[in-house]
């Protein structure tokens, strides 16, 4: 298996598969901070494209070891996506099994994460709009798809990524959950009703002004979409913990697009989808504060991570299983002096 992360063997690589001719006008540009693999930023003839390979061996201290495969359930999650949603999702240029390399369309340059303007306080409601648009539309269409449903069937990756270090992981500091979670992580790992993306956040979310790229589809398998709802409400919540001044607009950008999903879902019964996703709510927001991943902006603020906890249990014992009554619950604690 070759490395791209050599620029001369990654330019001769793209000579080699033809993704680029001789001659061509090409800037190779390496995007550092990743452990999991190489990704390089292309310009080809003022065409932007985005280069990915994944490791076996991640790059870290530790012995750390992965399979390299899930560069092509990345890959095939971005096909479908592309497909419902070509407006706001990149289309897939390459992949190479034996290299596991993928290419792809990339964001603009000048694009910047949803999640950098939302911390800002810049809150657009069509791009939360677009955003939540898109997952609807995907839950919907590949609720009905076999050969989704058979190629990502398998949710080893979905475990080890989020169930594990999330979601059973808070056991060891909040052990009175133990019969609370069982169920919710059994439904989640049993469940086979669409294409869940599993990493839907703000920051898999470029914008170019009111035009949106989502990305980063490396955790896709077929399984329960509450998992993508409660995450990505999850993130909307934690902001208006950090960004009190900001926290009434946060929730009620969380409840449109709330009422946007559940008005245009039709793959399941909208009232059972309802309760499966804020039964896991919860869970999730006190992941982000005990699990093995907590949220960079709130780690060493004491205060903020308890009243996301006191949020989350108030959820829980006051077994919140509509909507309306979470977000009104949410802005109690939010508000309060």
């Amino acid at each position: 298996m070759i490395d791209i992360s050599s620029r001369d063997v990654l330019e001769q690589y793209l000579l080699d598969k033809q993704h680029i001719q001789p001659g061509d006008d090409c800037t190779i540009t390496y995007c550092g901070g990743g452990v999991s693999g190489t990704v390089a930023f292309v310009r080809v003839n003022g065409r932007d494209m985005i280069v990915k390979q994944a490791l076996a061996k991640l790059k870290v201290a530790e012995e750390w070891l992965c399979d390299p495969n899930r560069m092509q359930i990345e890959m095939k999650s971005n096909e479908v996506y592309h497909r419902h949603v070509p407006e706001n999702v990149p289309e897939v240029y390459f992949y190479d099994h034996d290299n596991y390399i993928f290419g792809r369309e990339a964001a603009p340059e000048h694009a910047v994460m949803w999640k950098s303007n939302l911390m800002e306080g810049r809150l657009d409601f069509v791009v939360a709009e677009k955003v939540m648009r898109s997952l609807v539309t995907v839950h919907n269409e590949c609720s009905k798809d076999a050969e989704v449903a058979e190629f990502f069937a398998d949710k080893t990756i979905f475990h080890d990524l989020r169930i594990s270090p999330y979601l059973k992981f808070i056991l060891n500091k909040h052990p009175q959950l133990t019969e609370y979670s069982q169920p919710i992580i059994d439904e989640l790992m049993n469940s086979a009703i669409t294409l869940v993306h599993g990493d839907y956040s703000p920051k898999n979310v470029m914008q170019d002004e009111r035009k949106v790229y989502l990305l980063d589809f490396e955790v896709a398998h077929y399984g329960h979409p509450s998992f993508d709802l409660a995450f990505l409400s999850n993130h909307l919540i934690l902001k208006s913990v950090h960004k009190r001044e900001f926290g009434a607009a946060y929730l009620s950008m969380l409840d449109h697009v709330l009422n946007l999903y559940f008005g245009e879902m039709t793959f399941m019964d909208k009232q059972a989808m309802e309760a499966s996703y804020l039964k896991l709510l919860p869970l999730l927001m006190i992941a982000r504060v005990d699990g093995k991943s907590p949220v960079e902006y709130l780690v060493g603020n004491a205060q903020k991570q308890q009243l996301v906890r006191d949020m989350a249990y108030a959820l829980i014992n006051n077994k919140v299983l509509c909507r309306k009554e979470m977000v009104k619950l949410m802005r109690q604690y939010v508000e309060q002096k």
